[in-house]
């Protein structure tokens, strides 16, 4: 901590360096000796030097200048810190130190949830570490630089550096006198000149705790009366501001050790290390655009099948029921400026749009998007759809769209700028119209045209329609040329309604299946999955398989299971990071409300019902704030 003393030898310092700029071992600024110190001089000995030729500069604190000038907070600041150079290692029932040694490191080792740690000093290295170590535990041995424990369950090792921390206590305003004692006028003048001008353009004074000090010029003064004596003085007065610290030096958090009383029983409890903050990537809704004009064939089929009474909540939030029919109407801009927000909202980063023909009304919503005054605000990709590309260039307008749309201001890129092209797996009489070459040639042309426009390699996801436990995608993703695969949807039903957990469970083990592979992998969550509206009801553009029932369902998700969902998602992006390079999250999905997987406002009796999106929201805001905080492990 700095005191005025610290303040009043920097200040002799900086008039030392004013006065013998060449060194103590050379001449002074005015060829006399200058004798430089702190408190006011004893008179003999001054008038001893004033008679040998000799000057004296003082620096002194005024009385009744002080003043309390705290302001801040106080509290404690790292100042440093020592990073550990030892390392330490966990298999089994064995640690193994290795590394350099030194001073300011610790090591522990947790058995069975109780913590032992041993500070190194300078001249500790790996193996006397292991050594006095071992010596702490309650049953174990080292050999060199590797302990074994015995009678023990759980071995956990962690390793700290020490740091130095500062509290500020408070702040003070103290005057100081600088005084230049001389025999003779014109002495005086070149000294005090001489000090004055050096320490003009000095704001603020080094001290030797590290701290800094103010410095202020606040007047000077000169006395001639005691010209008998041969003593002529100049003052110099300044002010300066300092701070009064408190400093320690501790080792960093390794564990905490304690008791929890826990319904009458004691248990130890160990603080472990705080896991990573939740880093929440882009997430992207799938689009199914046929809410948007009645008058297009697919509307009218849908209207149908959700005009059911148990089937109303699954509408468009601007629907209507009237004498038992569903309607909508035609989508206008103010339609998809309000699904912008709601998916902003929502916490997504983009949809991915589901494309068809430039003329089909099923595109009307991307339109209505392209013209959105709240477009930069979410951004978009294509999920190229291969039953709908036709055969020969012309007639491809959906893949000759999708190519237009990648150099498109807001289209969503990965991994340096690559637009994230989404492309639909289909069966092979489907893509039997496809030119020679079929899909893998289509994506060629993609990519070789979107380049040519100007854009980067576009990064191609082969999604199939089915969890990968039921049809393994990745060798046809690699066979078409695409750089990822992944999951249009990913339901596993099995005859009878299941909870929405068991498809939550689905999704779950097919990130964890995609990430085995090796391949790289784009994860789906799942919204829902329930296609009763549709198995009841059929219609042409839906065939429905013969052996598909209205029992193979899964239950609808609540708002907040949905909202876990997603939080799991943006976990497994993480946690999954290697076989995620894109880092990106695709929902099923924004509006396939006759499937039933949405995302979006839906209709209610009392107005669209947002609970979906606000749900989904602050899911992720909790688990992001929950990421900050420490892990508490309870240990029985």
């Amino acid at each position: 901590m700095a005191d005025i003393s610290d303040v009043e030898e920097a200040l002799c310092g900086l008039i030392l360096a004013a006065t013998y700029p060449d060194g103590v071992g050379s001449p002074s600024i005015t060829g006399p000796t200058i004798k430089i110190f702190r408190g006011w001089p004893i008179n003999k000995t001054l008038n001893a030097d004033l008679q040998n030729g000799m000057q004296n500069v003082t620096v002194f604190s005024r009385a009744n200048s002080t003043r309390d000038t705290s302001r801040y907070a106080r509290h404690w600041r790292t100042i440093s810190t020592t990073v550990s150079t030892m390392t330490i290692s966990v298999d089994g029932m064995q640690a193994t130190l290795g590394g350099s040694g030194g001073a300011g490191q610790t090591v522990g080792l947790i058995v069975d949830g109780v913590g032992y740690a041993y500070t190194l000093t300078a001249a500790d290295g790996s193996a006397s570490t292991a050594t006095m170590l071992a010596a702490l535990l309650p049953s174990a041995a080292s050999q060199g630089s590797v302990i074994t424990v015995t009678a023990a369950r759980t071995l956990q090792a962690r390793i700290t550096g020490s740091g130095i921390a500062e509290m500020e206590t408070r702040r003070q305003e103290q005057g100081l006198m600088v005084s230049v004692w001389c025999p003779t006028p014109a002495g005086r003048d070149v000294l005090a000149s001489a000090i004055d001008n050096y320490l003009a353009p000095i704001d603020w004074l080094s001290l030797a705790d590290g701290t800094s000090a103010r410095l202020t010029y606040h007047s000077s003064a000169e006395t001639d009366e005691s010209q008998n004596a041969i003593l002529y003085r100049r003052i110099l007065n300044y002010t300066v501001e300092y701070a009064t610290t408190l400093r320690m030096t501790s080792a960093q958090m390794m564990f905490g050790i304690g008791t929890l009383q826990s319904g009458g029983i004691e248990q130890g409890f160990s603080c472990l290390a705080p896991p990573s903050r939740l880093v929440v990537p882009p997430l992207g809704a799938i689009r199914f655009d046929a809410w948007y004009d009645p008058s297009n064939g697919v509307d009218q089929q849908l209207a149908v099948v959700l005009s059911p009474p148990e089937f109303n909540f699954r509408l468009p939030s601007d629907a209507s029921v009237d004498a038992g029919l569903a309607s909508w109407p035609v989508a206008t801009q103010s339609t998809i400026d309000a699904e912008i927000v709601s998916a902003i909202a929502a916490g997504l980063a983009f949809w991915a749009f589901d494309s068809y023909r430039p003329d089909d009304s099923l595109s009307l919503a991307l339109s209505l998007y392209l013209s959105s005054a709240y477009r930069p605000r979410l951004k978009f990709c294509m999920l190229g759809q291969t039953s709908n590309w036709g055969s020969g260039g012309e007639d491809q307008p959906s893949l000759l769209r999708d190519i237009s749309m990648m150099t498109q201001g807001g289209y969503m890129t990965v991994l340096g700028g690559r637009p994230l092209y989404l492309v639909l797996d289909a069966s092979a009489g489907q893509i039997a119209g496809l030119p020679p070459g079929g899909v893998a040639a289509a994506i060629a042309l993609v990519r070789t045209q979107v380049q040519a426009a100007g854009a980067a390699n576009p990064y191609v996801v082969w999604l199939s329609g089915a969890a990968l436990a039921d049809y393994d995608n990745t060798a046809k993703a690699t066979a078409v040329g695409a750089d990822a695969a992944g999951a249009y949807a990913t339901p596993r039903l099995n005859g009878a309604p299941q909870p929405y957990s068991a498809l939550r469970l689905a999704a779950r083990q097919d990130w964890a299946a995609r990430a085995a592979t090796g391949f790289p992998m784009v994860p789906t969550a799942m919204t829902g999955w329930d296609q009763r509206p549709l198995i009841e009801t059929p219609q042409a553009f839906y065939p429905i398989p013969p052996d598909l029932t209205p029992l193979n369902y899964y239950d609808t998700a609540s708002a907040a299971e949905l909202g876990s969902h997603v939080v799991e998602l943006v976990e497994a992006v993480g946690t999954y990071s290697a076989a995620c390079p894109a880092q990106v999250g695709l929902i099923y999905a924004w509006n396939e409300l006759a499937e039933g997987g949405w995302l979006m406002p839906t209709f209610s009796p009392a107005g669209p019902d947002l609970d979906r999106c606000a749900a989904t929201s602050a899911a992720i805001a909790a688990a992001v704030e929950k990421s900050k905080q420490p892990s508490i492990a309870l240990i029985s």
